[in-house]
């Protein structure tokens, strides 16, 4: 069970370590890379070395983010050393994959914001109310001894904007008002950020085409599924957005993507607008927020939509 803590004392652990690592979660999103590197820029101001870490690809979308090479993906036999591991907007351990076996640290910090945390790490920093961790983030750094540049801006609009769906969703809050207008007076071009996630390549356009083509209804067409088959995932295509189509459609409460990214494990997103599927995820050791979230299930595609649509369907 962790101990919980506030910013301050988040700052002092940080404070207090010369050697850190600093890792995102599997699947990475807008939100945990921009809160990792912008930390990690910030911390490198203050002269600790650290490295960032994640044991997954990282989408081409995000590739003009200012420091996205310095991802490091080890390997299951690879080994370092440091006097702080942070987990950065994970709920669960297992969200950081191969990471925490990796490296050998004696205190293990977990930063997060979502409600269905497990509390797993040595200490904790939850704020559930905050739109994205990188809320957070630009908070911590506004009271440690750093200078927010724009490249940390840069890093810290992706994680807020991509998490609250450009500031679309329920979890937009006057805070996460006032931090992204933080971040514009570093002088950021939202515009230019915004049309950098926006493009799509052609082989993402491509399978869009094949996964609309399944979608198909459950629950007297409350809940919409999308599917991509073992034989259409392509690690190197970005399909983050595709969760978007179903999510939109009239009628439709609960929309859900099955990626079969092997055979025998399929990864999950859920979108909601009523039901609470942090709570089906966090059933299935998942997480996320109570009308986003996700899962993964070591289950061929079918039977891991099987079992994930009955728990569902229960709900409605």
């Amino acid at each position: 069970m962790s101990t919980d803590i506030n910013l301050e004392k988040t700052g002092a652990l940080l404070t207090q370590a010369n050697t850190i690592v600093l890792t995102s979660h599997i699947g990475p999103d807008g939100d945990t890379l921009g809160s990792t590197l912008a930390l990690k820029a910030a911390l490198e101001q203050m002269g600790k070395k650290v490295l960032v870490m994640v044991d997954d690809k990282i989408s081409s979308t995000y590739s003009f983010m200012p420091g996205i090479d310095s991802y490091i993906s080890p390997k299951a036999e690879d080994k370092y050393k440091a006097d702080l591991l942070v987990i950065i907007d994970a709920s669960s351990l297992d969200r950081a994959g191969i990471i925490p076996s990796c490296v050998d640290a004696p205190i293990l910090l977990n930063i997060d914001h979502h409600i269905s945390n497990t509390h797993y790490a040595q200490y904790l920093w939850l704020n559930a109310k905050a739109a994205a961790t990188g809320e957070m983030i630009l908070a911590l750094l506004q009271q440690l001894p750093v200078t927010i540049t724009k490249e940390i801006a840069i890093c810290l609009y992706v994680a807020i904007a991509t998490d609250c769906g450009y500031f679309k969703y329920s979890n937009t809050t006057p805070a996460t008002m006032r931090a992204a207008a933080d971040l514009l007076e570093k002088g950021i071009e939202p515009n230019v950020i915004s049309d950098a996630l926006e493009l799509k390549s052609k082989a993402t356009i491509n399978l869009l085409k094949i996964v609309l083509n399944t979608i198909t209804y459950y629950g007297d067409g409350k809940i919409a599924t999308i599917e991509i088959t073992p034989e259409n995932y392509d690690k190197d295509v970005d399909t983050d957005s595709f969760i978007y189509y179903p999510r939109y459609i009239e009628g439709v409460d609960v929309a859900i993507l099955f990626k079969a990214v092997e055979p025998n494990v399929t990864r999950i997103s859920m979108r909601s607008r009523c039901l609470d599927v942090s709570a089906i995820a966090l059933s299935f050791n998942g997480g996320g927020h109570k009308k986003a979230a996700g899962c993964t299930l070591n289950l061929p595609l079918a039977e891991a939509m099987a079992k994930l649509l009955a728990a569902i369907e229960k709900e409605l």
